[in-house]
C-alpha cells in the first residue's frame, strides 16, 4: 500500500519519523492513524488485587465504600481499571499496605497466560520492577520457587520493596542477565520472558519513541530477544511453557522472533483467547499460520499499550 500525503502528514504531525509512518501504514493501512491517535491518550489507571493478602470480593467492597468505581480486566480476574477515582488510589491504605498493585492491563496478561501452579519451578527472565513477578507469586500462592533476573540494580531495589510490600515469599532475585540462566543447572516448569524491546507500544508514556528509534535499535533488540528466548528454551522442561511478550509494535521483535523459534526449536504455539491474532503477512513476508495463535493488543480497540504475547510449549 502507498501512504497518501494526507495520512503521512497526520502521522508526521503526531511526531512520527517518516520511516515509522511508512512502516505502520504498510502494516495497518488507515488504521495506523487510529492506533497512533489512541496512543496519544493516557491509559486508564488499572490495579490488581493482591490475593496473597485479601480476597477480590473484600477489596472491591472496601474501595466501593470510598467511592472508587472500576471495571474488570477481561483476561485477569484479579485485575480492574478505574472508571471513577475520587482521590488518588495510591494514597489509600489498600495501596500502602500491599492489598493492591498498580499495573497496566496489558502487563497482567503474560502471568495469566503462563498460569503457574503452586509448587512449580518458574523463571522470570526480566523481572524489574516486579509487577509480573509478584503476580506469578500470587497465582502460585507463594508455593514453589520463582527465579527472577534483572540487570538494573536500581530497578531491582524497587523490585525488592514491591515484593516485600505485597507479601511475596517465594522469589529469589538475581542481579544478572538471564542470558546466564543455564549456569544455575535448573530445569524450569514455566518461564516468563517479557523481553527487552524498543517500547513502540508505549507512546502514551514515552512519546520520544515516535522519533528517536531506528532500524538499528529494532535489530539490536531482535538479536537480544532471540538469544534470551534460546536460553529460556534450553532450560525449559519438555512439555514446559514459555510465555514471550513485548510492548513493541514491530513485527521484527514479535512475529519474526516467534517464527524463528518455530523454525529452529521443537516447539508449538498454543492458542490465546484475548486480543487480535498476530500478523501472518507483515510487510508482505509470509509466516506460518500457527503465528495466529499469538496475540496483539491494540490501543484503539483494547485501551491498552501496544502489546504482543505468545505462549510456547516445548515438545
Amino acid at each position: 500500500m502507498k501512504l497518501s500525503p494526507s495520512m503521512l502528514d497526520k502521522l508526521l504531525r503526531l511526531g512520527y519519523s517518516k520511516l515509522f509512518a511508512d512502516r505502520y501504514f504498510q502494516l495497518w493501512g488507515e488504521r495506523a492513524i487510529r492506533i497512533a491517535e489512541a496512543m496519544e491518550k493516557p491509559l486508564p489507571r488499572c490495579f490488581r488485587v493482591n490475593t496473597l493478602k485479601i480476597s477480590v470480593q473484600d477489596l472491591v467492597k472496601r474501595l466501593n465504600k470510598k467511592g472508587f468505581q472500576f471495571k474488570r480486566v477481561p483476561w485477569a480476574k484479579e485485575g480492574f481499571c478505574l472508571t471513577r477515582e475520587p482521590f488518588s488510589i495510591t494514597s489509600t491504605p489498600e495501596f500502602l499496605t500491599g492489598l493492591i498493585y498498580i499495573q497496566e492491563a496489558s502487563s497482567m496478561y503474560p502471568p495469566v497466560a503462563l498460569d503457574p501452579k503452586p509448587g512449580e519451578i518458574v523463571a522470570d527472565m526480566a523481572a524489574a520492577p516486579g509487577g509480573k513477578t509478584s503476580y506469578l507469586a500470587q497465582l502460585m500462592r507463594n508455593d514453589g520457587v520463582i527465579y527472577a533476573f534483572d540487570v538494573d540494580e536500581n530497578r531491582l531495589r524497587e523490585t525488592r520493596l514491591n515484593l516485600s510490600r505485597l507479601g511475596v515469599l517465594n522469589v529469589i532475585l538475581f542481579h544478572s542477565s538471564s542470558l546466564h540462566i543455564g549456569e544455575l543447572n535448573v530445569e524450569f516448569d514455566k518461564i516468563l520472558l517479557d523481553a527487552p524491546c524498543t517500547g513502540s507500544g508505549t507512546i502514551h508514556k514515552n512519546p520520544e519513541r515516535k522519533w528517536n528509534r531506528t532500524m538499528d535499535d529494532i535489530k539490536f533488540c531482535q538479536g537480544l530477544q532471540m538469544r534470551l528466548l534460546e536460553k529460556g528454551l534450553e532450560v525449559l522442561k519438555p512439555g514446559g511453557i514459555l510465555v514471550y511478550s513485548t510492548c513493541s509494535l514491530e513485527p521484527e521483535e514479535n512475529e519474526f522472533v516467534i517464527q524463528w523459534a518455530l523454525d529452529n526449536f521443537d516447539v508449538e504455539l498454543l492458542p490465546l483467547k484475548y486480543g487480535e491474532p498476530a500478523l501472518t503477512n507483515p510487510f508482505g513476508i509470509e509466516l506460518s499460520e500457527e503465528i495466529k495463535n499469538a496475540r496483539r493488543l491494540y490501543p484503539d480497540v483494547h485501551e491498552t499499550s501496544g502489546f504482543f504475547i505468545a505462549k510456547i510449549r516445548k515438545l
